[in-house]
């Protein structure tokens, strides 16, 4: 009698913790050839792997940056993109008085009208760049520049023709809205119908994907090689690109004022702006290496030395006496930003300008929050996300707020803080939720290259411990021949559990409930 009362307190046990068994009164040493069971069985086999066991917390992934697309003009919406779609260069995102309103890709709000005989500005280069990413440049007689010349007024007519416009070289603010990437329209502003006044909002939008673009403007127009791959993180000195067989980097600074390398430098080079920026990233990426170099508008013979030094890291002999920088040489950038995928394939020789590539970031993030003082959501820890369709994917903590908050207003209770988590390969089963529920797992125990057998295999023996039914062969009327060998049970995880006992091996198989 007690040893069936010790037996049944096992079960409640192991029944409570979600573990089958079977229940025998034979002892752990016993073997048999046959073993008779009321239910019905199957076999399974011991394997030998990781198993591991996960606390698991609901967070939120959503996006980044919301964009708020404003008309450039005031007049009657005639037409507008509903939610859900997806606004890239190119989109048009609505019409104002019967004229489309198109999306390109720029950091700078248009704010003018363009056409020739314009001022120089980086709204002309932006509106460049798309055009010639849209394909309107096919002979690539354009450059990428500040300059609305005869190239950019043809390509200009070509695209107005694209749209149904009667094209005329010009482009009015009414036609074009500059947004800082791709787009997913959230939510309306405005209706078909409705008036809108110049900068009222037409819809609000997530960035899916964040463009910075990087043209490649080297009158050569040598091949372009070198590409850095796809999630490079740019500070001053990256190196984008070659082309030519020179290098293209990164600076950090405002593009607005200064957007790219626009004249070849050297030593007979008048001062500029552009030579400050030149020795900034020479100081910066440490080739001034005796402090000699002054960061200022004139080009001197430390500059050269500096340049000579930069060029030797890279494999390019160069004359203190001769060496010049070649334009489109560097290209200024936002801070912060990581490659995104090349537009042209590697060793491309384009016909002109072109865009080689853009600058990207995080679209989305996820969002918890975890107790202070927590060790497991720290920055730069790994945690697992699983998304709804099963999905796994590594994610990263960026970042830890430091606003603590009691969500449950329990007196005593631990405040939490927001977590944010940076996460790759983000499955397109999400593309168009604004905001969707994942889950979080984190490690909380594991044992590697354990023996591993279903939890249903274990057998509760009535003088105490744990067996599984080893299956020895086969009887003469074709049932499984078995025996039961002692274990000592580990950890649980996922319907398994990891065994240790004489005589357990991988791929012998065990008798299981069907």
């Amino acid at each position: 009698m007690k040893k069936l009362a010790t037996s049944v307190a096992i079960l409640a046990v192991l029944a409570a913790a979600g573990v089958v068994v079977w229940l025998t009164t034979r002892p752990s040493t016993a073997s048999s050839d046959t073993s008779t069971h009321t239910a019905t069985t199957t076999t399974a086999e011991i394997t030998q792997r990781d198993l591991v066991a996960y606390n698991q917390t609901t967070a939120t992934l959503g996006f980044t940056t919301s964009v708020t697309v404003s008309s450039p003009v005031a007049g009657t919406v005639t037409s507008i993109v509903p939610t859900g779609t997806k606004i890239a260069a190119g989109t048009v995102v609505a019409s104002i008085d019967g004229t489309p309103v198109v999306a390109m890709i720029g950091d700078v709000p248009s704010y003018r009208d363009l056409s020739k005989g314009v001022t120089t500005g980086i709204d002309v280069r932006q509106l460049k760049a798309n055009l010639v990413m849209l394909g309107f440049d096919p002979n690539g007689t354009m450059a990428i520049d500040e300059t609305y010349d005869t190239a950019t007024a043809t390509a200009v007519t070509a695209w107005e023709d694209s749209l149904g416009l009667t094209g005329d070289g010009k482009v009015t603010k009414g036609e074009i809205v500059f947004v800082p990437g791709e787009l997913l329209v959230d939510t309306l502003s405005a209706s078909v119908g409705s008036g809108v006044g110049a900068g009222t909002s037409l819809l609000q939008g997530r960035q899916t994907a964040r463009s910075f673009l990087l043209p490649a403007t080297n009158p050569a127009h040598g091949a372009i090689t070198h590409i850095a791959p796809a999630g490079t993180a740019v500070t001053t000195g990256t190196v984008l690109f070659w082309q030519n067989g020179f290098p293209v980097v990164a600076i950090e600074g405002d593009a607005s004022t200064t957007p790219s390398l626009a004249r070849a430098l050297n030593a007979k080079s008048s001062d500029g702006v552009d030579v400050k920026l030149l020795e900034t990233f020479l100081s910066t990426a440490g080739f001034d290496p005796g402090k000699v170099l002054t960061i200022d508008d004139h080009w001197d013979l430390a500059t050269s030395a500096a340049v000579v030094q930069w060029l030797g890291s890279l494999g390019i002999p160069a004359d203190p006496a001769s060496v010049t920088v070649p334009v489109g040489s560097f290209i200024v950038v936002p801070g912060g930003l990581f490659t995104g995928t090349p537009t042209v394939a590697e060793g491309a020789i384009p016909t002109g300008d072109t865009v080689v590539t853009s600058l990207t970031t995080a679209a989305r993030e996820i969002t918890t929050t975890a107790p202070v003082g927590g060790t497991t959501f720290v920055v730069g820890a790994t945690i697992d996300v699983m998304f709804p369709d099963g999905t796994v994917s590594p994610g990263t903590v960026v970042k830890v707020g430091n606003v603590a908050t009691n969500a449950s207003n329990t007196p005593g209770a631990t405040p939490s803080v927001p977590i944010t988590i940076d996460v790759a390969g983000v499955p397109a089963t999400v593309d168009a939720f604004v905001q969707i529920p994942v889950t979080l797992q984190v490690v909380a125990q594991e044992e590697k290259q354990a023996f591993v057998v279903p939890v249903s295999a274990l057998v509760a023996l009535a003088e105490g411990g744990f067996a599984v039914e080893v299956v020895t062969g086969q009887n003469t009327d074709g049932t499984n021949a078995t025996k039961l060998v002692g274990v000592k049970p580990g950890m649980y995880a996922d319907g398994f559990v990891s065994i240790t006992g004489t005589g357990v091996t991988a791929g012998s198989k065990v008798v299981v409930p069907s």
